[in-house]
């Protein structure tokens, strides 16, 4: 058969051929010498630098343990809440990814890059939360678009919930990210920078019990960041323990709605309510106003409601049931009256003629009903909150017996009740106030003391164990 090319032509076209098969051959080769290189030469070396850049440590944050009333039920759980994250050294494109993260999130693309900021160094490889309680819509969006968008993932972690908002705020408290100055203290060993930790009220007084175990876990990620299989070794959180409380929900509740029904439109109520058992010391409602929302602190509260919260005039962040102390005013006078039975300087039919004045030197003091009661004997002194009974029951007493008697009461020192920033408050002696002022006590002084006013001061918690006390004999 005829080619048709002339045996010069044919003898060029061999000639080519030969020079492509010999660079086929030399391409193949080059190809193979490579792949041997790659798999048996620096198999190991490349291998152990593989592990190393695909295999992430993710650490697994620990549910916090439940807070429940005396019933059981619940006051602060623990929720899933799915973050968005980005991994800086999987990111290629910072700008294409951020927009069309912005559409997804529904959050300026701007908002976005400020939060993920200029990682350097060693932070390239740490993830960057930029949201960390995606809506179940905005979850969805994003996982849908996870292939076209490679650093970024999403990641489950529990996140507290206080299940009646601002209810019992002030006893529950808040949680927030461990300081600096936290973590170099032996209560905080074990905790890392980036741990969240009860910071006030019971989380914080029972942080140990109810944060439970960190857990960690090693995946395998591909280029774009994304868990690839099972993980490769894993170590589950362990949930915190449960705190029961001796607090009554269904009180709590009534206590706080007939404080808030005291309030002026636009103006809050300010005090602080504090129910127990007397036979127990239990408390059973512990309110304080004005208040707050703890869900705020959950997930890291914003800077300018932490800056509304803190710049307010009426302190709502302020425990007052037991971070205040005021003047007792006349409900100190049931316990001048204790005293005085005590010591045996009245009896309950002791008789005292009020004329609406009590003198006592050049000073004249003031019954609160300007014509007087008339003649009163202790029980009618304690209804009709007679001062000058008592102004004269406080003088027999003095200054240092009635201190006596006011501290076996618990006035003047803290209950222990367990919530931190607890305030002691002041039932003065002569000897405070020498020691204080550098004055000797006078008379006058014992008088205003008498009535619960002067340098009284007590607590809201102190006052209702002291009157527990009453109430169960003083025991």
């Amino acid at each position: 058969m005829r080619t048709g090319f002339s045996p010069d032509a044919q003898v060029v076209l061999q000639g080519r051929l030969i020079w492509l098969a010999v660079g086929v051959v030399l391409a193949f080769g080059l190809f193979f010498g490579r792949l041997f290189q790659l798999q048996v030469l620096e198999r190991e070396s490349l291998s152990r630098r593989s592990d190393r850049n695909a295999v992430r440590h993710v650490p697994l944050e620990p549910p916090r343990g439940r807070i429940v009333d005396r019933e059981g039920r619940v006051l602060a759980t623990t929720r899933p809440a799915f973050g968005l994250q980005v991994m800086p050294s999987d990111v290629a494109e910072p700008e294409r990814i951020f927009a069309a993260l912005a559409e997804l999130v529904g959050e300026p693309s701007e908002v976005l890059t400020e939060r993920f900021g200029t990682p350097r160094g060693r932070a390239r490889f740490q993830p960057v939360e930029l949201t960390d309680d995606l809506s179940f819509d905005q979850l969805a969006r994003v996982e849908s678009h996870l292939y076209a968008l490679p650093g970024v993932n999403t990641e489950v972690q529990p996140r507290r919930h206080y299940l009646e908002g601002p209810l019992a705020a002030h006893l529950l408290g808040t949680i927030g990210e461990v300081s600096s100055r936290q973590l170099e203290s032996d209560r905080f060993t074990g905790y890392r920078s980036g741990d969240v930790v009860g910071q006030t009220g019971l989380e914080g007084e029972y942080e140990i019990h109810l944060r439970g175990r960190p857990g960690a876990r090693n995946v395998v990620v591909d280029v774009a960041g994304r868990a690839i299989g099972e993980p490769l070794e894993e170590r589950l959180a362990l949930p915190g323990g449960t705190l029961v409380l001796t607090l009554d929900l269904d009180l709590q509740r009534a206590a706080e709605e007939a404080f808030d029904e005291l309030a002026q439109e636009g103006v809050p109520r300010i005090g602080a309510v504090v129910a127990l058992d007397p036979r127990s010391g239990e408390v059973f409602a512990l309110v304080s106003r004005p208040t707050y929302d703890p869900n705020s602190f959950a997930g890291g509260i914003e800077s300018s409601l932490w800056q509304e919260l803190t710049e307010d005039a009426w302190r709502p962040l302020h425990a007052r049931a037991v971070q205040s102390h005021y003047p007792p005013g006349s409900t100190y006078k049931a316990f001048v009256a204790a005293a005085g039975l005590e010591e045996g300087l009245i009896q309950p039919a002791t008789r005292v003629f009020c004329p609406g004045h009590f003198r006592l030197g050049r000073r004249t003091y003031r019954c609160w009903k300007r014509p007087g009661h008339g003649w009163m004997n202790l029980h009618d002194a304690l209804v009709q909150s007679c001062n000058v009974y008592f102004y004269q029951l406080g003088l027999q007493l003095g200054v240092d017996r009635l201190a006596h008697f006011a501290r076996g009461f618990g006035l003047g020192r803290r209950t222990n009740v367990g919530l931190r920033g607890e305030v002691s408050g002041l039932i003065p002696t002569a000897e405070w106030k020498q020691r204080r002022f550098g004055e000797r006590w006078v008379r006058g002084e014992t008088v205003s003391i008498s009535i619960g006013q002067g340098f009284d001061l007590v607590s809201p918690i102190q006052l209702a164990v002291g009157y527990a006390a009453i109430a169960n004999g003083g025991t």
